[in-house]
């Protein structure tokens, strides 16, 4: 019994050590938070990446800032993402085309889960932010990626 209470403490101790180590809380003032051009998006997208590393196996945390009239197509990932509204409203739908008709409208507070591999895509009537949250490595892929590539072209244009 005294050799079970000793592993308990042990175990304990360790369990408390490392936690410890990671218990400092990360902190973003509004001032501190910068968008920057969304690579691989067409023109007007902005991104910032507030937690973790989007190659690797660990949680993120993007923002993205979109203009009124921005669309990106029907897409999908590997694994489920998490979008919260925190400003506008953002149009969301399932399917492998944009169906603005058939869409649902997340004003600021909304929330949505997006199943790993569902196609879905997103639009905007005004600008707006969200947020998503997820477990990395993140990868998107685009049901028509040439008409994506070719919305990229002529918004650099």
């Amino acid at each position: 019994m005294r050799l079970l209470a000793v592993v308990y403490l042990f175990l304990t101790w360790i369990c408390l050590a490392s936690t410890a180590a990671f218990a400092t809380p990360v902190i973003f003032k509004p001032s501190d938070i910068v968008f920057q051009p969304a690579p691989g998006f067409p023109k007007g997208a902005q991104i910032v990446l507030l937690r973790g590393d989007l190659s690797k196996p660990e949680l993120y945390t993007i923002r993205f800032k979109l203009p009124a009239g921005f669309t990106i197509l029907s897409h999908w990932h590997d694994k489920d993402e998490e979008l919260t509204v925190l400003s506008g409203a953002v149009n969301v739908g399932t399917g492998d085309k944009v169906d603005k008709s058939a869409s649902i409208a997340l004003a600021a507070g909304g929330y949505q889960i997006v199943p790993a591999m569902a196609h879905h895509y997103v639009w905007t009537s005004e600008d707006t932010v969200f947020q998503l949250d997820g477990m990395g490595p993140r990868t998107t892929t685009f049901v028509n990626p040439d008409e994506w590539a070719k919305l990229i072209k002529n918004s650099n244009q």
